[in-house]
């Protein structure tokens, strides 16, 4: 797969989540947790992941609005990615 195609992937992957409460542009914390739950279900197997959830969507608003926009979420995804690359090293 090349990168290009992974961001593509990374697109659609934010839209297919985003949109259930009426705003396409914008993932709720019901949406982020749903999303985290199928495309994470590693994080998800932890019995608190309720609480690590609404951490995690805490920490992902960075402007306050209580919904996370797809610039929030791609900073997220690339702090998830570093993460993972520190763990294999």
């Amino acid at each position: 797969m090349t990168l290009e195609k992974l961001m593509g992937e990374m697109i659609v992957c934010f839209r297919k989540y985003a949109g259930s409460d009426g705003n396409s542009g914008t993932l709720s914390q019901q949406e982020l947790s749903e999303m985290a739950k199928k495309e994470f279900p590693t994080l998800c197997q932890s019995p608190k992941k309720d609480e690590i959830l609404k951490e995690i969507f805490t920490q992902m608003d960075r402007d306050k609005s209580n919904t996370i926009d797809f610039k929030e979420f791609m900073i997220f995804l690339t702090c998830m990615t570093m993460a993972l690359e520190d763990c294999c090293k």
